[in-house]
């Protein structure tokens, strides 16, 4: 089922799917000794985020968050850059740091592994 909805609108209801479902008071940090430059968040015992703090980068799982974007709100590549970028200002008080192009096969093959 899709919602057709303003473009401000949808920029709220995204905001408030991130904070109800992965607001950082529900995430666990995590850090790797492989990754000395990142920081990882985990939900249920699975890394969903990474910060690279060298780079300013902050990645979302493709599967838990970046994916429920395109399909449930029918977003774009930049809409959801745009929302999740809002996100990390608002939520985790990160200015600077970009979303970059989902990983689907790399990135989420070394988070997977690190969950374990």
């Amino acid at each position: 089922m899709k919602f057709i909805i303003t473009e401000s609108k949808l920029q709220k209801a995204a905001l408030l799917w991130m904070n109800n479902n992965f607001s950082p008071d529900q995430l666990e940090v995590f850090e790797h000794p492989d990754y000395p430059n990142s920081i990882y968040y985990k939900k249920n015992g699975i890394v969903v985020m990474g910060k690279d703090e060298k780079n300013k980068q902050f990645w979302f799982d493709y599967d838990k968050i970046w994916s429920f974007f395109q399909s449930f709100f029918s977003m774009k590549y930049k809409e959801i850059q745009g929302v999740l970028k809002i996100w990390l200002e608002e939520a985790f008080k990160l200015k600077g740091y970009t979303p970059p192009v989902p990983q689907t096969d790399t990135g989420s093959h070394r988070w997977k592994r690190l969950s374990n």
